[in-house]
Order: structure tokens, then sequence, then C-alpha cells
């Protein structure tokens, strides 16, 4: 599913998020929710500074739940 990103903070770091996201998402979901996990960790990645993707697990999931509404829970 397509997740729009209407501010972009930083691209840096994106694909490595994706990756993460891809590997723990193949390490404790199905095949199709794996690919779910990487876009939505990649989707926040866009919107934090720096190379790092400061993001829960939670975080990815409620995106993944169709929590798009850009709030940051901390």
């Amino acid at each position: 599913e397509e997740l729009e990103i209407t501010t972009v903070v930083d691209r840096i770091g994106t694909g490595d998020a994706y990756a993460a996201g891809l590997i723990y998402g193949l390490q404790n979901f199905d095949d199709k929710k794996a690919l779910e996990f990487a876009n939505a960790a990649c989707a926040l990645k866009h919107t934090i500074l720096g190379d790092a993707n400061l993001v829960s697990v939670e975080e990815v999931l409620e995106v993944m739940q169709g929590s798009t509404g850009g709030r940051i829970k901390r």
C-alpha cells in the first residue's frame, strides 16, 4: 500500500530504514506484513532529521494500521 509523505524532513537513511524494517518484518511477520512494516518504517524515517530512524516498533505498527495523521507520541 502506498503511503503519501507530504512533508519530507530528511531523505538520508530512508533506504537503511526500509532494509532494517524488512529484516525485522521477515523475522516477525509473514511476507506481506513484512513489506508493509518496511514501507511504514521508511515513510516514518522521511519525517526525522538525521541518519537514524528514531521510531519504535509500536509507531511503525500504528502507521501500518492507518494512523497517518502525523502526530508523534513521545
